[in-house]
């Protein structure tokens, strides 16, 4: 089965500490372990996430939102 990546833009208010921070917190509550991980440099900063199964990344794709830094 083909791995299914989904890119995700990181919002330039919050630091890339507090954006892995919330990643690895929205797996672990969620019980979901991509595949692949990448950090994307240049005009879009953002991750390249991959995951196995095409529920895990569409549950990625719709349920996580970025909280905004306190």
């Amino acid at each position: 089965m083909p791995l299914r990546t989904v890119f995700l833009l990181k919002p330039s208010k919050i630091s890339f500490a507090e954006s892995m921070s919330q990643l690895r917190t929205w797996f672990d509550h969620k019980k979901i372990q991509p595949t692949w991980f990448r950090l994307r440099e240049g005009e879009q900063t953002g991750f390249e996430i991959s995951f196995q199964s095409d529920a895990d990344a569409s549950a990625f794709d719709t349920e996580f939102a970025w909280q905004a830094a306190a």
